[in-house]
């Protein structure tokens, strides 16, 4: 058996074993180099510096800061009365106000572990108040978080950019029509549970209340506009749209609404930290791993596997978007984004799949996994705010993930999501 063999089962039994994903990536990229023996040792440290020395890559940690200066400073409350006034008339006015929050406050921090645990604490209580079973809301709120590494700005989209080479502000502007999609089918999964267990209190529509909470929610509408409006006009590259959204949102929370105190800030900043020292170091060691698979011509094989199993576009692209869920759910987004993505993108090309549309693609599909077992992401949060066993989540959180696959399965078919603004 050949040593890089090897080498991929023992990661594959770390991984399930349940090894650090940092440190199962670290092993396999000093592993390979040495087995490759096409580069010494410093070249590891070399490769991990220059995969980091890069413009774009700057934009993960400003729209983590952002995301976390918007739940310390009360624009996440501002976000849940406003969705409210749009639909909490509904059948399951809090479960769809959940879900459509969860998309607004996507547009502004890009984290999809923010968004759960953010919008969790607020709307959690209210709905316990209004006699929702437990488990159906933790998993409304675990399902809402999916759409954090889709509706731009993306963590992932930015990942997918600086692996890729694809224009981080055109993945952007791609994942507008598609996130909206997902948003749109997880209401109505909500609003039909809600309608067949008689959920929730619905309160009366009221157009004045509605721009009484447009209103109310200027800010947060602020710092999408200077995000999506800056990138799409061309103001501001993503990077420089995540600097100048932080210190928008630094301002409305310490100056205007107080309810962050400069004394509080560092803390923030530490909390924001913690989520890039778990992201960034993954990066660097992607990068060596995909280094080496490179040089050993595994993203060739694959390739040349795939197209010999089939050349039909269609057929391809159903074993890509299974591929996807099943790594998704072992795996979080941004390794598989790291590893997958260059493996994956050129046979794409052969199928005449738009770089753009195909990172929507893999983007969308990996999100499924933030939510499906054995490692959704969202689950864990969900649990662990909400109180609720993670078993429990789990199988409340099935009807999202279906109707979440199926819309998947439109996007990859359905190029004009993608594509239409650019």
């Amino acid at each position: 058996m050949e040593p890089s063999t090897l080498v991929f089962i023992a990661l594959a039994v770390f991984l399930l074993l349940g090894v650090e994903i940092l440190t199962v990536i670290g092993i396999g990229a000093v592993l390979l180099t040495l087995i490759t023996d096409q580069f010494p040792l410093l070249n590891i440290s070399l490769t991990m510096f220059d995969s980091l020395n890069l413009f774009p890559l700057l934009a993960l940690p400003l729209f983590v800061v952002t995301g976390d200066l918007i739940a310390s400073g009360g624009i996440a409350a501002q976000i849940m009365r406003f969705s409210q006034s749009i639909v909490g008339w509904m059948r399951g006015g809090l479960a769809l106000t959940t879900i459509v929050a969860s998309g607004i406050f996507a547009a502004i921090s890009g984290s999809n572990a923010a968004t759960v645990a953010t919008v969790g604490k607020v709307v959690l209580p209210e709905m316990s108040k209004q006699s929702y079973d437990r488990g159906f809301s933790a998993g409304t709120v675990a399902a809402g978080g999916v759409v954090g590494i889709i509706i731009p700005p993306s963590v992932s989209f930015v990942l997918y950019g600086v692996t890729t080479g694809v224009s981080v502000t055109d993945l952007f502007i791609a994942g507008i029509i598609p996130g909206l999609v997902m948003v749109g089918a997880m209401c109505v999964v909500a609003y039909l549970i809600s309608r067949k267990r008689n959920y929730g209190e619905r309160t009366p529509f009221s157009a004045r209340g509605v721009v009484t909470a447009a209103i109310d929610t200027r800010y947060a509408i602020g710092a999408i506009a200077i995000i999506l409006v800056g990138i799409y006009s061309g103001i501001f590259t993503p990077t420089e749209a995540g600097a100048v959204a932080a210190v928008y949102c630094l301002f409305v929370a310490v100056v205007i609404t107080r309810k962050l105190k400069l004394r509080d800030v560092p803390a923030v900043l530490v909390s924001s930290s913690r989520i890039c020292g778990l992201v960034i170091p993954i990066v660097a060691v992607a990068m060596v791993l995909s280094q080496n698979l490179t040089v050993l011509k595994i993203p060739d094989a694959l390739v040349s596997a795939m197209l010999g199993w089939s050349t039909d576009p269609v057929v391809l692209l159903i074993m890509i978007i299974l591929l996807l869920l099943i790594v998704g759910s072992v795996m979080e987004a941004a390794p598989n984004i790291l590893i997958l993505a260059p493996m994956l993108t050129p046979i794409a090309r052969e199928i005449g799949v738009d770089p753009v549309h195909f990172g929507v693609i893999i983007v969308s599909t990996l999100a499924v996994g933030f939510i499906t077992p054995p490692l959704g992401l969202n689950l864990f949060v969900a649990s662990a705010v909400s109180g609720v066993s993670f078993a429990t989540v789990t199988r409340t959180v099935g009807p999202y993930v279906l109707v979440l696959i199926l819309c998947c399965v439109a996007i990859a078919f359905m190029p004009w999501m993608s594509m239409a603004f650019l």
